[in-house]
């Protein structure tokens, strides 16, 4: 490197400064890697969180009665996140016998539908044997009574108010008992043919 005399190693800005010590040690050194970004949240939690905002207050506006006791918020519950993934998994895994705009339904082959029915049965009855025996209540938004009927009833909340109505169609008159209870719900939300659907099983865990 070319040797100055003091004044005109002072007459340098800063950078030509920087830049002459960088080369004279050989360059900077490579910038360490950006931490990764967080995984994005998933549909599920994303509703979860949604529906636990406004849980206590739609089941208030139903239920008036002084001496019933309201579930404040729900709790996720793996068990039955599992069953709705589950009960989804032939809208996933087969074509829709009838795929329009506004309405798609699915068919099973007899032995299929009958196994299919049999594995939901025993997921259900795990679910009665760790919380009790009436603590599974139900899964919203299928349809699937028949092997040539199936069909997904509810798409995926996008705003506030669908959020609420989907709420206001869990909670039906209301959900409170006279002693504590502590509701739970799973939740899955396939997207098939570019729409997002929800599938939620209600759990009710009440220790007396």
């Amino acid at each position: 490197m070319k040797e100055m005399n003091r004044r005109e190693f002072l007459t340098l800005s800063g950078a030509a400064v920087v830049a002459l010590s960088l080369a004279g040690c050989g360059g900077p050194s490579s910038p360490p890697s950006p931490p990764s970004p967080p995984a994005s949240e998933s549909k599920e939690m994303a509703l979860f969180k949604a529906i636990n905002e406004v849980w206590y207050e739609v089941n208030r506006e139903v239920i008036t009665h002084p001496d019933l006791k309201i579930c404040k918020s729900l709790v996720y519950c793996q068990e039955a996140a599992d069953l709705a993934k589950f009960t989804a998994s032939p809208f996933e895994n087969n074509e829709p016998e009838v795929d329009e705009e506004d309405y798609r339904k699915w068919s099973l082959p007899d032995d299929v539908f009958h196994e299919y029915q049999r594995r939901e049965s025993e997921m259900i009855e795990g679910i009665r044997e760790k919380y009790g025996n009436g603590s599974y209540r139900g899964t919203a938004g299928v349809s699937n009574y028949t092997h040539d009927g199936l069909q997904l009833k509810q798409l995926y909340p996008r705003n506030p108010s669908e959020v609420r109505e989907f709420v206001r169609s869990l909670v039906g008159r209301g959900l409170a008992s006279p002693h504590p209870e502590q509701w739970m719900i799973g939740l899955y939300c396939p997207t098939i043919k570019g729409k997002t659907y929800t599938v939620a099983v209600m759990v009710n865990f009440a220790p007396i």
